[in-house]
């Protein structure tokens, strides 16, 4: 026989099971190759994941069925894909393991045997192996590494905010203040990465720390299905690997040693820093010693492989992204004014121009610069606080008390720290020691998100106390509880300690991270517009100057997800006061230039911009300019573009291309947009009712649709119920721009704010009414691909 195939897949479904060892049987008659199963291999007296690697390890071919998407399989993918085994893919053909498949996005690219007996599975996978070529799929993808590992952490937390979850981010986030270098996969900033944006973090990194998600949440099993592979392929990696998991978690039997489960923040933060601890003591180790952890060796095949464009989600790029910042009018008006609101859906750049931001006025030593980014902070906890008090005047009074409160003790915090940070340290007797010496007697030393949870624990501590008591006693509880005289003393000392400084700049951003759907959308826009009411009050309030206060230059900038940002500012009173500037990347020149910075960064100065679409790119896709076909099929954000064209580079290394043609743009394509459908339904799914069900229901649809097809498919994906939960989805599909809509003959519109959704709304009804038919929506090109959406006649 020529080759030795070790057969990985779950046990349930047994009439499932009982298909692949009848293709085990039929393999090995044929003697094509010898067939080992995961449950022909002994593992008494030994943990089974190490005897299932061991099995691993002797194969040539691997066949994972990953029908059910078992954790315990696609640990094994990961593992044997690491070990450069030759790997064949199987799904059961049923139209719910055919779906799951399509979600699980992470294997987009890669081929797949579909089958309905094992018989016919045999069949595939003789027949596929015959074909196969010697290089393996860990050869194609390995061309997109760097080549080396650095003293870094790459951290992979779940899609939602658990106890376990924010401890973690925490603590990474701390590692990452330190000065280590943090690679995150976040599901809610950058949706589903493609294969080898994992593979290059994991073999990049010098440890991997996991999370995995409990039953109860949506998405767990796609969560927890993508997170088993990257476990699976670190331990191939020889990569430290901590697993962590609260107590809810029922995770596979094989690899239950290797989890970390949670019980307290006071252990797992033991647990997380002795781990991390010894990865980077062995790192040291080894690299000191010029040694490399083995891993399987890397080839430079083509020119393309020295193409690097950087990471597509800013927050893993902060240490770079100054090489190749794109500088916008809203990006000046950070630097230049004195309060801003920042807005922009996810992509659009806004954590990149806070980042750039900070940096640059971080560098004129005259001024302290203040990032609130909290944490998975506990919104619904602030309702509940607000829910206590009911509504009028309370609340506005409770929500302003609230962020003086926060906003004070963070400056006060951070003016401290960074006089503590230079050579001489703090002074006794000096303004900023009385400061600190103030913060230490009002024991004020958390982080924003712990420092929120405990004004909320108070205010509902404090309230339940005195139910039913008069407007005049709840206020004093609330003053209280929140800061008593703290944001006065506050106020006096600050003045003291900065006066000096020419500004002190506080930029706000991540709060849309505990936006949630439920029905407590008018509260929580009621917080949020209380910051922004609070922006220029408190700007305000240091500008005062007495015999007892000293005037400091506090500016304010809030960063905002802008379907939050118009659901918040239906609440505000004065709309028009609050200065907003909203991020836009319409114009093709403009957005082109993110990835011309991003190619000159790593040229000889003097390079034209457009060597990058001329030299390695092809002329045209389809008849059309390649750059302009890139911007019809994408949304026009830095992130979108950024992916696309890390896709197509990638493809075309992988087929060993001289330069990115025509197949590798449409490859490219199939990858983008399942990344663009994962992206929007962890973006809005928490916010839109059964998002994911009536996006799944426009599959095999035309692109172009009258409104009563549309308001049908869109009842099918909610099972039904009246019209009109169905009308405000297909409002909500046109606010997140899945739906553009005719607003002239052939004309269409993706409406990206509030103002422009109501304008196009009146064109279409208007066009309607003079074409005589029914108004008509498009599926916008980002999402045709993944959804096999067909091209109208």
């Amino acid at each position: 026989m020529e080759h030795k195939a070790f057969l990985g897949y779950s046990k349930n479904p047994a009439d499932v099971s009982q298909e692949i060892l009848h293709a085990s049987n039929v393999i090995n008659k044929s003697r094509f190759a010898e067939a080992q199963t995961w449950e022909a291999t002994p593992a008494t007296g030994r943990l089974i994941i190490e005897t299932v690697l061991r099995a691993i390890d002797d194969s040539t071919i691997c066949l994972f069925d990953v029908t059910t998407l078992s954790e315990n399989v696609l640990f094994e993918v990961g593992y044997a894909f690491s070990q450069q085994k030759h790997l064949m893919l199987s799904v059961h053909k049923t139209p719910k393991a055919q779906h799951d498949w399509r979600s699980f996005d992470i294997f987009s690219t890669i081929g797949c045997i579909f089958y309905e007996t094992g018989s016919e599975l045999a069949s595939k996978f003789m027949t596929g192996m015959a074909a196969a070529s010697e290089k393996t799929l860990w050869d194609d993808v390995s061309q997109a590494l760097d080549g080396h590992s650095r003293n870094s952490l790459f951290y992979v937390p779940t899609y939602h905010t658990s106890e376990a979850e924010r401890n973690l981010r925490r603590m990474v986030g701390k590692e990452r203040d330190l000065g280590t270098k943090v690679t995150i996969a976040d599901p809610a900033e950058q949706g589903s990465a493609p294969l080898a944006w994992y593979v290059n973090a994991v073999y990049s990194s010098a440890a991997t720390l996991l999370q995995m998600s409990a039953e109860r949440h949506d998405r767990n099993r796609l969560h927890n299905a993508r997170t088993a592979f990257i476990a699976g392929l670190a331990r191939g990696l020889n990569r430290p690997l901590l697993i962590v998991v609260d107590e809810e978690y029922r995770g596979p039997v094989d690899y239950k040693d290797i989890l970390y489960t949670y019980h307290n923040k006071k252990k797992l933060s033991e647990k997380f820093k002795e781990w991390l601890s010894k990865a980077f003591d062995t790192w040291n180790r080894e690299n000191s010693q010029a040694v490399r952890l083995e891993a399987p060796k890397v080839e430079i095949a083509t020119e393309l492989r020295e193409l690097k464009f950087g990471d597509y989600v800013a927050e893993n790029e902060s240490d770079t992204l100054d090489e190749y910042f794109v500088e916008t009018a809203e990006y000046e008006a950070v630097l230049r004014e004195s309060s801003v609101v920042f807005v922009g859906r996810k992509g659009m750049g806004k954590s990149a121009n806070m980042i750039r931001a900070s940096q640059v006025l971080g560098d004129d030593r005259r001024n302290l610069v203040c990032l609130i980014r909290p944490t998975n902070y506990d919104l619904d906890g602030l309702v509940g606080v607000l829910q206590s008090i009911g509504s009028g005047g309370n609340q506005s009074f409770l929500v302003d008390s609230f962020w003086r409160f926060l906003l004070y003790s963070e400056i006060a915090l951070n003016a401290v720290a960074t006089a503590e940070r230079l050579p001489a340290g703090i002074s006794a007797g000096t303004p900023i020691a009385h400061l600190r010496d103030y913060l230490t007697q009002i024991d004020i030393s958390d982080e924003f998100s712990v420092r929120l949870e405990k004004v909320i624990d108070g205010a509902l501590a404090e309230l339940k106390e005195a139910p039913g008591s008069t407007i005049q006693k709840q206020r004093e509880r609330i003053t209280q509880v929140l800061h008593g005289n703290i944001v006065g003393n506050l106020r006096r000392l600050l003045g003291e300690a900065l006066r000096d400084r020419h500004r002190v700049a506080l930029l706000v951003d991540n709060l849309d991270s505990a936006w949630t759907r439920s029905g407590q959308l008018g509260s929580q826009a009621v917080l949020l517009v209380g910051l922004l009411g609070a922006v220029s009050r408190i700007a305000e309030d240091f500008q005062k100057e007495n015999n007892r206060l000293q005037s400091v230059n506090v500016t304010i900038s809030v960063f905002l997800r802008s379907d939050i940002y118009d659901e918040v500012i239906r609440e505000a009173r004065e709309p028009d006061k609050i200065n907003t500037k909203r991020i836009d990347w319409t114009q093709p020149d403009l957005l082109k230039r993110v990835m011309d910075e991003r190619y000159l960064s790593a040229r000889p100065a003097g390079t034209s911009p457009d060597e990058l679409w001329q030299r390695f790119f092809c002329t045209e896709v389809d008849g059309m300019p390649t750059l302009d076909h890139i911007f019809a099929t994408i949304l026009p954000r830095p992130r979108d573009l950024v992916y696309f064209c890390k896709a197509a580079v990638q493809n075309a290394a992988n087929a060993r291309h001289s330069v990115v043609d025509e197949s590798d743009i449409h490859e490219a394509e199939k990858t983008y947009s399942a990344f663009a459908v994962d992206a929007l339904l962890v973006e809005y799914g928490s916010t839109i009712e059964h998002l994911e069900d009536v996006i799944y229901e426009f599959t095999g649809s035309e692109d172009t649709m009258s409104r009563s097809t549309v308001l049908e498919l869109i009842s099918d994906g909610l099972n039904g119920g009246d019209g009109r939960a169905a009308e405000e989805c297909l409002e909500d599909l046109l606010k997140i721009s899945f739906l553009g809509i005719e607003v002239r003959d052939g004309e269409i519109w993706y409406p990206e704010r509030a103002d422009q959704l109501r304008k196009a709304k009146i064109l279409a009804r208007k066009t309607s009414r003079r074409e005589k038919r029914e108004e008509r929506y498009q599926i916008h090109p980002a999402y045709r691909s993944f959804l096999v959406v067909e091209r109208s006649a």
